[in-house]
């Protein structure tokens, strides 16, 4: 549903609207004109911001422009840098954790009838204790994190909490109390570092159950800290430990959350070194029994997170919802439906959020980014708002209407406000707990770990 504000700018009095238009002529300002819901950097709309209130219905009155350069669709910027969260060198060749197609725990060779314990497999046991492996631990959903020294002053930076399989407890790896461990993927090390001769390094999450104590009382337990995967992940050292952390989070909230069949209601067990979870039963039917051996998979969400910018390309469409921060304004983002492409999502979502008509051949694909938040697929476009269809088209930005069952506030900002108050180094985060301070409480854009960032730093640059 699309809400119409009954709130908007009116042009009542000629004299000063004439005073106004003066002094926007002789100034060098942007080729899309501005109306309500916009963020300008002028000397001009110093003057005409007050009149501005944000999130609402954009009016067809505006200052006309003498000069109009409109934008293709071929100026689309392009995103050359790797998104945070994903790491190429990580590799995810599996075959050597696993053993057979069988249970990732299974019964111990020295359990008595009163011991139901299952322990790993000795293959994934064998990885698990060599040198060059590292284990992160997790527990009730947060990740363990260890705060490292920052050369910035105030500043913190985190990397998870690497153990060794020595400095874990036996308990952690058995399925009794439902822990879980899961691969993650193997890193390629100096030959100086590599202990084993295997020229890799290879990673692990461990859930440890909610009923073992656990506080990172360990030799090196100074500075370590536990939250969630979201909330440290601007703070992590490179895209590699994040990328790491992701995957965990991702696979570990799977397991959580899929612990009974959901044919037949029986326990699953993980399978395929935590990448999966298959049924564990044997169950009657009419002609006899049946082993059922259902095997579920982590379900991936795609969404769609796309930076809207306006004809004239010097304007990008920023909304921000009720529970985020204060001052936060992202790209709009939506899930795909069932029956609907990429880019038609992008179409319908940008339209139910904000009222923008999008062109849906300037739809331009820019780069995919996992968010396990718990499990979401965001796949990054540019598109191009079309024209409004006022008969002046050329001289008005599209006009905003806000669902308020979708969006607190959208507003068109200028590509000169953004890189002066949002791109600045150190501000704004993904987290949703982040606490701003005075200035980005007025406005700041995500961290460096989201995938909005990304899109907005690309659009900026190449309209530079």
């Amino acid at each position: 549903m699309i809400h119409k504000s009954q709130t908007r700018f009116e042009t009542q009095n000629s004299s000063m609207m004439a005073s106004l238009a003066c002094l926007l002529l002789s100034t060098s300002l942007p080729t899309c004109t501005a109306a309500t819901g916009t963020r300008m950097q002028s000397a001009a709309f110093a003057i005409f911001r007050p009149l501005v209130r944000s999130g609402f219905e954009t009016t067809s009155t505006a200052v006309a422009f003498t000069s109009v350069t409109t934008s293709s669709e071929d100026d689309m910027p392009s995103v050359p840098l790797t998104p945070w969260y994903s790491d190429p060198e990580l590799l995810r060749d599996r075959t050597h954790v696993l053993e057979g197609r069988g249970f990732d725990f299974s019964d111990s060779d020295n359990n008595d009838d009163n011991d139901s314990g299952r322990v790993l497999t000795p293959t994934m046991t064998e990885v698990l204790s060599r040198a060059t492996s590292r284990i992160v631990p997790f527990q009730g959903g947060d990740v363990y994190v260890r705060r490292m020294i920052d050369s910035d002053e105030g500043s913190k930076t985190y990397e998870p909490l690497f153990l060794t399989y020595e400095e874990c407890d036996p308990s952690w790896f058995s399925d009794e109390e439902g822990g879980v461990v899961s691969w993650l993927g193997q890193q390629s090390i100096l030959e100086g570092d590599d202990e084993d001769g295997t020229g890799t390094m290879d990673y692990f999450a461990v859930d440890i159950p909610t009923s073992i104590e656990f506080d990172g009382g360990l030799p090196r337990s100074a500075g370590v800290e536990k939250g969630t995967v979201r909330n440290y992940g601007d703070s992590m050292p490179s895209r590699h430990h994040a990328a790491l952390l992701a995957t965990a989070n991702g696979l570990l909230s799977f397991h959580r959350s899929h612990r009974y069949c959901a044919k037949c209601g029986s326990p699953t067990l993980q399978i395929k070194a935590g990448s999966a979870r298959k049924c564990s039963s044997i169950v009657k039917n009419a002609k006899g029994r049946l082993k059922c051996g259902t095997s579920v998979y982590p379900r991936i969400d795609p969404a769609v997170i796309m930076l809207i910018t306006s004809p004239c390309q010097q304007y990008a469409l920023l909304g921000r919802k009720a529970n985020w921060p204060m001052g936060r304004y992202s790209t709009l983002a939506g899930f795909v439906e069932v029956g609907e492409t990429l880019e038609e999502c992008v179409v319908r979502e940008t339209l139910e959020e904000s009222g923008v008509h999008v062109t849906p051949s300037s739809v331009r694909f820019a780069a995919s980014q996992p968010w396990p938040f718990p499990r979401s697929m965001m796949v990054g476009f540019h598109a191009i708002a079309a024209h409004p269809d006022d008969g002046e088209s050329s001289i008005h930005l599209p006009k905003i209407i806000v669902d308020p069952e979708e969006m607190e506030d959208v507003q068109w900002f200028h590509r000169d406000y953004i890189l002066e108050n949002g791109l600045v180094e150190g501000r704004g985060s993904s987290a949703l707990d982040f606490t701003p301070d005075e200035s980005e409480a007025e406005f700041h854009v995500p961290g460096p770990a989201s995938l909005a960032r990304l899109l907005i730093t690309e659009w900026v640059r190449n309209n530079d």
